[in-house]
């Protein structure tokens, strides 16, 4: 064990603690950034437990910790766990044609697992989520994986969670320490006097490597934090998730389609009324128009009659003043330019001299002839006198 437990340097910025079980020992550092350069961690303190911290059993494992980390002051700190090899599904060592980071050096990997498991005439499960880093000293970018299941690096946040410890990252340690060997040696140095030789190196450093993955920047690709349990948590209910979130979608796109549709109707009634009214419109204006026609016909037709009727008038108010003893006018017919007129005299005599009054008349222009004459009775009963018709032409 090297410093004492709640060992404190004055100058630190943040801290955490790493862990790492070995099959004998439990291993715990406690390290702190500097004030001055936060990616600058040094193991502060360390504590060694003897009794056998088996991981089989995840939640008397999670336990055992609690117990030493009370026991240190640290409970209360950030963890991090790195699980020792052994408790991969999968370790692999493999090249790639480019250098990748993050999730796409994540998900190329697991794809080139895939692909060689296929070809052996097996298939990776589903669940399996891999962490994985750069191995140094090779011209072609290499890499060192390791696959861990999905539910199992659940269980282990689970099982802190329910005693109150704050586990932030799950990993499993690399050989040397893969990418960050300098930073976990830096991170060891200086010793202190009495820690030379009180440690094995070989879980001393897996320890330090899991407390570095809490500084901040650290590359996602190395760990896996809690984010794994809620993504198998969501996973566990996509079909009820897509199912609302489609129904949303749906009913999103049908409340755009009925107002487009509604607006669409607004368009239809407003055009359609405006057509209405300009087609009133214009009905009326046929109706004025054709009244219009017809008065215009009408006035015609009774301007011509006025005009037809002034020489009949005329004739009428004439012929009043012309008499005749013996001669009485019965009627007067217009045809045309054919004036007929119809009377009856006494005899002929009386005839003759209403004929001689109207041929010396100037009222007409041309000569009255005798269209037709006859005995006959104007009424039944009446005595006889002479039925004649003049003709006349206007």
């Amino acid at each position: 064990m090297f410093g004492g437990a709640g060992i404190r340097l004055p100058w630190r910025a943040c801290e955490a603690v790493g862990l790492y079980p070995s099959a004998e020992r439990l291993t715990l550092v406690h390290l702190c950034a500097s004030e001055t350069a936060e990616d600058e961690w040094t193991a502060v303190g360390s504590c060694v437990s003897e009794i056998g911290a088996s991981v089989t059993d995840v939640a008397a494992f999670a336990s055992i910790v609690h117990t030493q980390l009370v026991q240190t002051g640290w409970e209360k700190l950030p963890l991090a766990l790195a699980l020792p090899a052994s408790e991969a599904d999968i370790i692999e060592e493999l090249d790639l044609p480019v250098p990748l980071t993050g999730l796409e050096l994540r998900a190329a990997i697991l794809w080139a697992l895939r692909a060689a498991q296929n070809n052996r005439g097996a298939d990776l499960p589903e669940s399996l989520q891999i962490c994985c880093t750069s191995l140094s000293g090779n011209a072609t970018p290499h890499y060192w994986a390791a696959g861990l299941d999905e539910a199992r690096i659940g269980e282990y946040f689970t099982a802190f969670e329910h005693t109150g410890l704050r586990l932030r990252r799950l990993t499993i340690c690399p050989p040397n320490g893969g990418m960050m060997a300098a930073e976990s040696a830096a991170a060891r140095e200086p010793r202190m006097p009495w820690e030379m030789g009180a440690s094995d190196e070989s879980e001393l450093l897996p320890a330090i490597y899991a407390g570095l993955l809490l500084r901040p920047g650290s590359p996602e690709e190395l760990y896996w934090s809690s984010r794994p349990v809620a993504f198998g948590r969501v996973r566990a209910h996509a079909a009820v998730l897509i199912s609302t979130l489609a129904a949303v979608l749906f009913l999103a796109c049908v409340t755009a389609d009925i107002a487009s549709y509604m607006s669409a109707c607004y368009a239809r009634d407003r055009a359609a009324e405006e057509l209405n009214l300009r087609a009133s419109e214009h009905v009326r204006m046929e109706e004025f128009s054709a009244l219009n026609a017809d008065a215009a016909q009408r006035e015609q037709i009774i301007a011509g009659l006025l005009t037809e009727s002034r020489p009949l008038r005329a004739l009428l108010v004439h012929l009043g003043s012309v008499t005749i003893d013996g001669v009485h006018i019965l009627g007067i017919r217009a045809e045309g330019c054919d004036i007929r007129i119809e009377g009856e005299a006494m005899d002929y005599a009386a005839l003759a001299l209403f004929m001689g009054t109207l041929e010396k008349d100037a009222f007409f222009p041309t000569a009255m002839t005798l269209e037709d004459a006859g005995q006959g009775r104007a009424a039944e009963h009446a005595p006889m006198h002479i039925q004649f018709v003049l003709h006349d032409t206007w």
